[in-house]
């Protein structure tokens, strides 16, 4: 068992580093795609959540973009902000658990192309067939940082499954093994059934220097399923995007490595990317009024570098961008709800506590059975989220 275990760490330390991203090129400007995430509303009854996409932009400064969805439906963005000179993240405004298949780009001055989304992994071990949809809210203050992950279980077995966050295990680019904190309530499934609806679990008390790498089910044991979060990301393929006898009617120049694409790259001003920023939210005006009547809830934030609000944000943005911004500012409030649950549920648990040190809280009673994984109580005094 040792030896499974070490195997699967020196394979996670080696492979972590070298996952590629998503892009696509008209033969002259390059948009890589390095990553999403997703972030629910500030509003608890909101049917939409935030879709956060880390672009990289080479030999051009701006590009347009439309995310389309399974049902073709599309969207534009609702916010953007720059990171650094051709690096930035967009914002788009979309109905939750909805599935992607491509986004559309046309660079300044250029021509559009189409960049395949992600596919959603799967692994199996013959009865357990678990599929990975991505990280659906990333919490951090200045000590920790929180991860809740959307997933869903199929039983292929011939014998029911009892199902609960304790299957999962979170681990980062080191292989360091982190235990789920939050999640859903057990359900038994039974055979050729899945399980009734996506779940979500949330690992908290995670080191800043960790990355998620991998989420385990069943770890440790001789039938573990691990499926890798980055190297298992790979592209739709053109048949699943466009249908078998489909073809694109814009498709992606043959572009080379991100590392090369951005090497590449010109330098462009900062006054550039400020412009491009711009350009976007004023398309993102139009989308507001597209998307309808919706709650704006204004709150200040501070900028989570200095200069970046001021760089990125206009005197006039969107309902849209509005909106996204008070639930990117209520991350602070979230986390520290998940401690003090969790810290409350350690306190009134005690019949299943006399095997815990005095320095570790057991978890979150609402897991619904008790777990191996503990907490340092240390961190329940942390409250302070960096904006």
């Amino acid at each position: 068992m040792r030896l499974i275990i070490l195997a699967l760490l020196l394979a996670l330390t080696a492979t972590a580093a070298w996952a590629a991203p998503l892009q696509g090129s008209d033969g002259n400007a390059t948009v890589v795609l390095f990553g999403s995430t997703r972030t629910p509303l500030a509003d608890e009854n909101a049917t939409q959540e935030i879709l956060k996409v880390d672009i990289g932009l080479v030999n051009t400064e701006n590009a347009t973009y439309e995310l389309v969805d399974q049902n073709d439906k599309t969207y534009s963005p609702g916010l953007f902000k720059t990171l650094q000179e051709k690096r930035h993240l967009v914002y788009f405004l979309v109905p939750q658990d909805d599935l992607f298949k491509l986004i559309r780009v046309t660079p300044a001055g250029g021509k559009t192309f189409n960049i395949n989304w992600w596919a959603t992994p799967k692994s199996a071990n013959g009865d357990v067939l678990v599929r990975y949809y991505g990280i659906c809210d990333w919490l951090i203050n200045p000590d920790e940082q929180g991860v809740v992950v959307q997933l869903r279980v199929a039983n292929n077995g011939t014998k029911d499954l009892y199902l609960t966050p304790e299957n999962f295990t979170l681990l980062d680019q080191w292989g360091w093994p982190y235990l789920p904190t939050l999640g859903f309530d057990p359900e038994m499934i039974a055979p050729q059934v899945a399980s009734s609806d996506r779940v979500k679990v949330g690992f908290t008390g995670i080191s800043l220097l960790s990355k998620p790498a991998a989420l385990a089910y069943d770890y440790g044991s001789s039938g573990q399923i691990v499926v890798n979060l980055e190297n298992d990301l790979v592209a739709l393929s053109d048949e699943k995007v466009y249908g078998t006898n489909a073809t694109r009617n814009a498709t992606a120049s043959a572009a080379p490595s991100a590392a090369a694409a951005v090497a590449q790259g010109g330098n462009e001003t900062q006054s550039q990317a400020a412009s491009a920023g711009n350009e976007t939210n004023q398309t993102a005006s139009a989308t507001a009024t597209k998307l309808g009547s919706l709650k704006e809830q204004i709150a200040a934030s501070k900028a989570r570098l200095a200069g970046t609000e001021s760089a990125n944000s206009t005197s006039e943005q969107s309902a849209v961008g509005k909106k996204i911004n008070s639930s990117l500012s209520s991350t602070k409030e979230r986390l520290a709800a998940a401690k003090a649950n969790l810290h409350k549920s350690t306190q009134s648990d005690t019949e299943s506590d006399t095997e815990s040190s005095d320095q570790n809280a057991t978890v979150n009673s609402t897991i619904g059975s008790s777990t191996n994984s503990t907490l340092n109580s240390t961190l329940n005094s942390t409250a302070t989220v960096a904006a």
